[in-house]
């Protein structure tokens, strides 16, 4: 009796041990990168002799490689190259795959799969989601990293703790005209909104029309009289009532030239000749208008800065009223530069492990910036570029658990609801794919990363996101 129980509790052992091995629960998390030899298991990066692809959106992983993900030792996988067939062994399973055989056999039973493994270049390439789902694991598909996530169910690897450097890297050529070389970049605004007073607003927006898109080179004078000239009904103008209330032709231009004075002011430009009103007007505070009476009293200025200036203005209808407005933009010539990008390890001989992308940053006035849009595609990000009110453009982005938010032409960055400062405030080129730049120094500040010059190289900007500094190196 004894023995037929010591018997009965072997058999009962061994029936728990292949249940266990059966049963057991999938440990392993993969990401494998199409097109990438490199590939992440439970946290660590590896490097295939050969890189998955896709096939019918479905990815095709080298079987060595997938084997290891999926916890099977080489005595378990068996290769036969005269039936070109592989088989997989666990303790309750046999599956059996053929090169460019769609059947896929479970423990002799057939299914059909909807891709079938490939023969590459000596390499067998198995669907890994057919494989991987037999043995009870779950597959995820991260569209934007183009990366297959191997885990067990409910527990598959987070996309953003993928590296770099196991990433082909996909950047967008930055299509940069002549034209988008040539930036106009704003330096002051103003503007008056008009309720009523039809025949001086009217004229008002002649005389804008007149000074809208003129050009003004360094040390170059600006006169408001000379630019819009004599105020006739030849040139458009209607009649209105000047500031003692007497009609006369071209009434109301004061308006511009009381905006004119504002922006000139504010973009520090030198000012020869400003004429305040007889008596206060409504529409500006004390101090801020500009007078002129064509022969007698001139608005001028003189273009002090180092570029061209252009000025802009004209008169737009709003809901509830008419607004005169004018800007001053300050052309600046950009600079196109290659940027070369290290994310590997740079070891001794770290000038190899560059890779080559369509990566550029423009120099305007010694600094140099960076695209948002690029940058998103390095990095594996979606910024938010939009359009606000007022005509501004910004650029959010998360990184880094930190969501970062960049107006054009503010210094000011918000990190999680919190102020800092960046050294140079971005800017747009709207007519270019790449819309959004940043300054490019202060980005990587914010992010990680080191920037670096080096006059030797075709490309002379160096980002190194590897991790090491290259501080030391002989560069």
């Amino acid at each position: 009796m004894k023995r037929c129980g010591l018997i009965i509790l072997m058999c009962l052992s061994l029936l728990f041990i292949s249940i266990g091995m059966a049963s057991a629960a999938p440990k392993n998390q993969a990401v494998f990168v199409a097109n990438s030899q490199g590939y992440m298991l439970n946290g660590s990066v590896f490097q295939m002799d050969a890189a998955p692809f896709t096939v019918q959106d479905r990815v095709l992983v080298p079987l060595r490689y997938l084997a290891y993900a999926l916890e099977l030792d080489e005595k378990n996988v068996i290769w036969d190259p005269y039936g070109k067939s592989v088989e997989l062994r666990t303790a309750d399973k046999k599956i059996k795959l053929v090169v460019n055989s769609y059947t896929l056999l479970v423990n002799e039973k057939s299914y059909k799969m909807d891709v079938a493994p490939v023969l590459k270049d000596n390499q067998v390439f198995l669907p890994a989601k057919w494989v991987a789902e037999e043995l009870g694991y779950s597959i995820g598909w991260d569209e934007r990293m183009q990366a297959l996530l191997i885990g067990a169910p409910e527990n598959l690897p987070d996309p953003k703790s993928i590296p770099l450097k196991i990433i082909p890297l996909n950047i967008r050529p930055c299509e940069l005209s002549e034209s988008d070389l040539c930036l106009n970049q704003k330096i002051s605004f103003s503007s008056i909104l008009f309720y009523g007073e039809y025949a001086n607003v009217y004229n008002a927006g002649v005389a804008a029309n007149y000074v809208n898109g003129y050009v003004l080179n360094p040390e170059q004078e600006f006169s408001f009289n000379e630019v819009v000239g004599e105020r006739t009904t030849q040139k458009g103008f209607i009649t209105g009532y000047d500031i003692l209330d007497n009609l006369t032709v071209g009434g109301g231009v004061c308006r511009t030239s009381t905006v004119l004075y504002q922006v000139a002011t504010d973009a520090g430009l030198t000012i020869l000749e400003r004429h305040p009103h007889y008596l206060p007007v409504h529409y500006t505070p004390l101090g801020t208008d500009a007078s002129v009476s064509y022969g007698t009293m001139d608005l001028r200025f003189v273009n002090n800065l180092p570029n061209p200036i252009i000025i802009y203005s004209g008169l737009n209808e709003e809901e509830n009223g008419r607004r005169l407005w004018a800007e001053l933009c300050e052309r600046k010539i950009l600079k196109k530069i290659d940027v070369a990008v290290l994310i590997k390890e740079p070891g001794s001989c770290w000038k190899s492990n560059i890779e080559k992308t369509h990566l550029v940053a423009l120099e305007k006035d010694g600094t140099s910036f960076i695209s948002m849009e690029q940058i998103g595609d390095l990095l594996h990000l979606s910024p938010e570029i939009k359009l606000v009110q007022g005509g501004t453009s910004t650029a959010t982005v998360e990184i880094n658990n930190q969501l970062i938010s960049f107006t054009e032409g503010n210094k000011t960055v918000m990190i999680n609801n919190t102020e800092c400062q960046l050294n140079e405030a971005p800017f747009c080129l709207s007519n270019c794919n790449c819309n959004f730049w940043l300054p490019f120094k202060d980005w990587v500040n914010l992010t990680g990363g080191e920037v670096i010059c080096i006059d030797s190289m075709p490309s002379s900007i160096l980002l190194n996101l590897s991790g090491t500094s290259l501080v030391g190196k002989n560069l």
